[in-house]
């Protein structure tokens, strides 16, 4: 009767760990879809700061363009240079500090976060952000609206 009792317990171990693994990949998923959304969002108030010098700046500039899809990481916007590429479905990649980008020689990851932004109309742009990764659970899809705030 006790072999029972620890082969039930043993059972239960594979299925810890999966329910771990699995919980920690959608934790990460969730964080890429939101640092997706916050990017575009750092672009938008850039473009909006930039109209302060120069009003006949678009408050939408480079982020027209994406209604197929598109990726970018905080390294383009570190480097002053935020330029949403199209999108390649290379995964991310993660470097020596532990930040995901896709241009490091880095370790590739199995994240995939791909960017579409559609114009709802001339002072409303709606965001998807979906994340794949290989999972029952992917994928993983963050919605928002961003405004122009004029």
């Amino acid at each position: 009767m006790m072999s029972v009792g620890i082969l039930g317990v043993f059972s239960l171990v594979p299925m810890a760990i999966s329910l771990g693994t699995d919980n920690s990949d959608k934790f990460t998923a969730s964080q890429l879809a939101l640092e997706g959304l916050e990017i575009v969002r750092n672009i938008r108030d850039s473009n909006w700061l930039e109209q302060n010098i120069d009003p006949d700046n678009a408050w939408n500039e480079g982020l027209m363009g994406c209604a197929d899809g598109c990726e970018v990481d905080y390294e383009d916007v570190r480097t002053n240079d935020p330029t949403l590429a199209s999108y390649s479905g290379q995964p991310l990649r993660i470097d020596t500090n532990g930040f995901f980008n896709y241009y490091s020689d880095g370790v590739a990851t199995k994240f995939k976060r791909k960017i579409i932004i559609d114009s709802g109309t001339d002072y409303v742009l709606n965001i998807s952000v979906a994340m794949e990764w290989p999972s029952k659970y992917s994928p993983m899809i963050l919605q928002e609206k961003l405004y122009d705030w004029r």
